[in-house]
């Protein structure tokens, strides 16, 4: 070398600016040109894989060729059934007057239900003024029972009635308060004046009135237990590990 190995700064080397983005645009072609070839085209994949016979086509088209079972249109019998089950679900009853002023032909109609066979649900239970029919499926009979003796509004039977049950089935007295509350939603002054009723009436004599160590009023029937019992299973209702709870 006739001057040596050159020293960095001995000469300044210029870049062209043209020649750096060709450059760089040729690498960017170049790049995906090579993933373009790479990437396998999806509709030739598809077409390349061999043909596999479906194993539930002969299945799916066996079901498909069968009947398809008729929907029966339903008869005015199964209808009827349809509204009591309704009305029952939602805590009620359907009277026979209520359907009667409805549809002349009740009698017949109601017969046809009974002889139905998916109709077996809807039962009747007899008041004194009407009778009344509802699904067992959706109502008990003692929800019917009580419901029943609302419709009626005969305070003193229905609270007599009511009372007598608890005796006989828990056993247990039941306070006044009771019949404030649902289904019966009476006010004290309806059931005090219903109670006072009890007196007047040989068929209520049965019944009678304890008073807990907190002054609320419990009926008992002297037919099921005895004064002694109705006032002790009362005090027990009211009085706790803390004393008298109200």
């Amino acid at each position: 070398m006739l001057f040596g190995r050159r020293k960095p700064g001995f000469v300044k080397e210029e870049e062209n600016p043209e020649l750096v983005s060709e450059y760089n645009e040729d690498r960017m072609i170049a790049k995906q040109q090579a993933e373009a070839e790479e990437k396998p085209d999806l509709m030739e994949y598809l077409e390349s894989l061999p043909e596999v016979e479906d194993p539930y086509a002969e299945a799916m088209a066996a079901a498909a060729a069968m009947p398809q079972p008729e929907m029966k249109e339903k008869t005015k019998a199964e209808l009827l059934a349809d509204f009591i089950r309704e009305r029952s679900a939602g805590a009620m009853l359907t009277a026979y007057a209520a359907l009667a002023a409805e549809e002349e032909a009740l009698e017949t109609l109601l017969q046809e239900m009974r002889e139905t066979e998916s109709c077996a649900d809807i039962v009747s239970i007899k008041g004194d003024k009407d009778v009344y029919y509802y699904s067992n499926a959706n109502m008990s009979d003692n929800y019917a029972r009580i419901a029943m003796l609302v419709e009626e509004k005969n305070l003193p039977k229905t609270i007599a009635e009511m009372v007598r049950f608890s005796c006989k089935t828990y056993p247990s007295p039941t306070p006044l308060d009771y019949f404030t509350l649902h289904p019966y939603f009476y006010t004290m002054p309806q059931i005090k004046r219903a109670v006072e009723q009890f007196e007047k009436h040989e068929e209520y004599a049965d019944m009678a009135t304890v008073v807990t160590g907190n002054n609320i009023t419990y009926l008992y029937s002297k037919d099921i237990m005895s004064e002694k019992y109705a006032k002790a299973l009362a005090e027990g209702a009211e009085y706790g590990e803390y004393g008298y709870r109200r």
